[in-house]
């Protein structure tokens, strides 16, 4: 029997989608960059994510120490030097962490006691991984913190970084193996926008550009901020699509042994 949680989880993400974005055919076109940035966009996007729904726990997932733990990451809005193309700002984690190495993740990390907020902290983040000093980004706000199964709660934090280069920042390779930014165009291609199963049976918005696989909770915080960011006439079918609970997949039973089976069937006896 599917569990209330395994139901409950598919339509979160419907729940999510209807919130987030209305029924309205998109235009196919992306604003310009000073629409994007416009205090106009700030307040739509930021109002949207203080008010995201809560995330559905799986029962399956069991409480874990971590989810005690609060962290922060900074999405940044980034304006490429040159083109004035906006991007989202992504790290790979180094090889020399514990756990989930060589992931894709926002620059962020648990807020320590001395940070004065969650900004504060992502901002402190970003800046010891990646060498983006805080004085570059233009902060909008804190997101709504979100509790998610068997890891810390996340605040996101929105920002901007006009002039952005990717030649200006200095990754602390012991954390981040690559920095790397994908242009908004890019992740709402039809190709780009794909969806992963996890074995408690929900799924999870994936997006692929080039070699980079953002899933997991960077894709999920991916998502959030694409239907907050855009508003309904922007949004793409492919960031429409309603993402299905699919039941876990099941092994069949083991078919009893070859000998025992022939002691068991008098018609293979000699």
């Amino acid at each position: 029997m599917m569990s209330q949680a395994s139901r409950r989880a598919p339509q979160f993400l419907l729940q999510l989608n209807r919130q987030l974005s209305s029924s309205k055919p998109p235009d196919g076109q992306l604003m310009n960059p000073a629409e994007l940035l416009s205090p106009e966009s700030q307040l739509r996007c930021m109002e949207k994510m203080r008010s995201l729904p809560a995330f559905p726990r799986p029962k399956s997932l069991t409480p874990s120490r971590r989810e005690k733990q609060t962290s922060a990451v900074l999405i940044a809005l980034c304006q490429e030097r040159g083109t004035d193309q906006i991007s989202l700002l992504f790290t790979r984690r180094s090889r020399h962490l514990r756990s989930h190495s060589f992931q894709i993740s926002f620059p962020g990390g648990r807020r320590d006691d001395q940070d004065a907020s969650y900004v504060d902290c992502a901002l402190r983040e970003t800046e010891e991984e990646i060498g983006l000093p805080r004085h570059r980004i233009q902060v909008w706000g804190e997101a709504k913190q979100l509790h998610l199964p068997r890891t810390s709660s996340i605040v996101p934090v929105v920002g901007v970084v006009p002039d952005f280069s990717l030649s200006e920042l200095r990754l602390n390779w012991e954390e981040v193996e690559e920095a790397f930014s994908v242009p908004l165009q890019a992740l709402m291609e039809p190709q780009a926008t794909r969806h992963t199963q996890f074995r408690s049976g929900y799924s999870g918005p994936v997006f692929v550009v080039d070699h980079h696989r953002i899933w997991g909770i960077t894709g999920y915080l991916t998502h959030l901020f694409l239907h907050s960011l855009l508003p309904p006439s922007q949004l793409p079918d492919c960031l429409r699509t309603n993402i299905k609970f699919i039941r876990p997949f099941k092994l069949p039973p083991k078919l009893p042994h070859h000998r025992e089976h022939s002691a068991a069937d008098p018609s293979m006896r000699t």
